[in-house]
This record gives C-alpha cells, structure tokens and sequence, in this order.
C-alpha cells in the first residue's frame, strides 16, 4: 500500500511538473507591448505595426505598437529597460539608441546593450537626400559648393540626434570638409514636412517618406546614402558616387528587449521574425518602407552592433557631435 501511494504521489508530482512546464511553455498568453522609438508614421512606425499584425496571427495574441518618441529614441528605449523583464514588452529601434546613442548622449541613465539587448534585426534601409526645390542646388556637388560658399548657414532636419539621417549629413560635412546646420525634430514626418516648408534646406530621409514629393516636384532627390544605387530611385546617384568614396549611412530595424527577459520568449519572438521577414508579403511592405529584410539573431545582431559603433564613435568624435 505505501508503495502504491508512493507511486501515486511520484505520478501526480510528474504530472504537475509537466503541467508547469506546459504553463511556461505557453508564451504568450496575454498582449504584448511593442514600444517604438520614434513617432506614429514613421518608418519604424509602419514596420513596427506591419510586424505586430503578422506576429498577432503567428502567435494568437494582440502586439499593441506604442510611440515613444524623443532624445533620438531613448526616451523609449529607457522606459523599456525599466519594464518588467517577463517577455511581454519589447523595444522597436535600431541605430539610434544602440550604435550611435551611447557615443551622442552623454548621460544616459541606462546601457542600451546591456539593459535592451538585442532579440533579432528585421530589415536595413537607405536614406535619400532630399533639397527644398527653392535651394539652388541640382547635385551633391553644388550642394558642397554652397554650404562652402555660405558655412553654417544651410540646414538639414531630422527625426533627432543619433538617427540615420543625423548621422549621414554629420559624415557628409565631415567627408566634404562642410558645416551645415543640424535641426532635429520629435519625428520623420516633422522633419521631412519642415524641408516642405522651406524651414529647412535638407534632410536625410528613408525613400517612402519623401519619394511621393520628389515625383511631385515639391523636393528635389540629390543622392542615396548606400553604397550602390537602389531599385527603388534607380537614377539617383549615390553619394559615393559624387567623389566620396566609402559613403555609407543605412536605417536598420530590430528588436529589443528588457535585460533578464526570459529566454524562450527571446528564441520564439526571434524564429517568428525570421519566418516573417520571408514573407512574400512582408518583403512588399518592407520594400514599400524603402528598406529590405535582412534577419540576425541575438547573437548575430550583437556582433554587427560592435563593428557599427565603433565607426559612427570615430564620426562622433571627429565631428564634435553631442547631444545635450
């Protein structure tokens, strides 16, 4: 009798342990937060919410896209960190907060790649430079010989300190011995509408922000910032191809997530976006974002952000550029 009751007991302990298991297993079992570091109509934006519709299907629960944009997108990375670590709140960023971020910001309160490690990257993208069609200008050329002719005075938005578009004029002057005034806004579609204005003279932008004005005649495209020409504005030069060799400044998109989050949250999010980023449907979307899948994993994502950090501190410090 005492060994069947010991049995019995065994049997019930495993049972509960696979039960248990099963329970943990289950993520996710309620709405998952996807915090974006930029603002509402953005790229990150309309990526992040393209992502969360494919993700709701794969995994049967809602991903509600939040904005948080501002300081370049640490605003939202830092309320992030301080999530809570249990698999239901995850960052959508990219250079900004993890290559750039802690050479620019100077007192961040958190360590980006400590404290938001990566979970996968999604997709790459170019910048398009784009000019007020009242600016003088018709290439890169002339645009370097005007900011010579008139130093300090030519301005050029973007959707804040330590994003692409920042970057890419920051190495443009730097390359092209140049100084052209830095004016950053709260979001992408603030900084390309301050271009439409006249309020300033330029930016660098992701292609679908500002491809439609282009064509219609209210900017005036001048180069692309990868290093060969996109499908996409298949005439428009690179800015290497101006006489700057070795020009480079891509967007990248990933996923982040609170430090300690578990870890077979991070392993299916991460196979789910490299399912996802092979969609035929999501690659139409992406490429209506004027960018391209392009997964990695934790792991890989991490390894690439070393390489990258490096080269835009080298920028930083040759440049001078800090946020306050």
């Amino acid at each position: 009798m005492n060994v069947r009751m010991q049995c019995a007991r065994a049997a019930a302990a495993m049972m509960l342990g696979l039960a248990c298991a099963a329970a943990q297993g289950a993520w996710p079992d309620r709405p998952v937060r996807l915090v974006v570091s930029s603002g509402a109509g953005g790229s990150a934006d309309i990526l992040a919410r393209s992502l969360a519709e494919k993700l709701a299907q794969a995994l049967g629960q809602p991903f509600i896209v939040e904005n948080r944009p501002g300081a370049g997108g640490h605003l939202g990375a830092a309320q992030v960190a301080r999530s809570p670590a249990d698999g239901y709140v995850f960052l959508v960023s990219g250079s900004p907060t993890h290559s750039v971020g802690p050479h620019l910001y100077k007192n961040l309160t958190y360590d980006p790649m400590r404290d938001v490690p990566p979970v996968a990257m999604v997709a790459i993208a170019p910048n398009l430079l784009v000019v007020n069609p009242d600016l003088p200008v018709k290439s890169v050329a002339q645009l370097v010989a005007l900011a010579k002719q008139r130093p300090g005075e030519l301005t050029y938005s973007s959707a804040g300190r330590g994003t692409s578009g920042h970057l890419a004029g920051a190495m443009l002057q730097n390359m092209a011995h140049v100084r052209i005034k830095h004016v950053p806004y709260k979001s992408g579609p603030e900084a390309v509408t301050a271009v439409l204005a006249g309020n300033v003279s330029m930016t660098f932008f992701t292609m679908p922000s500002v491809l439609p004005q282009v064509r219609a005649g209210k900017l005036r495209a001048l180069a692309v910032t990868s290093r060969t020409r996109t499908a996409l504005a298949p005439s428009v030069p690179t800015v290497a191809e101006a006489g700057y060799p070795g020009f480079e400044a891509l967007a990248w998109y990933g996923l982040f997530a609170p430090r300690d989050t578990p870890r077979e949250a991070v392993t299916r999010l991460s196979a789910e976006i490299e399912r996802i980023v092979r969609d035929p449907d999501m690659k139409a979307r992406l490429t209506g974002l004027g960018a391209e899948p392009h997964y990695l994993d934790a792991a890989q994502l991490e390894a690439y952000v070393a390489v990258e950090s490096p080269k835009w501190k080298t920028l930083i410090d040759a440049f001078g550029a800090e946020a306050d």
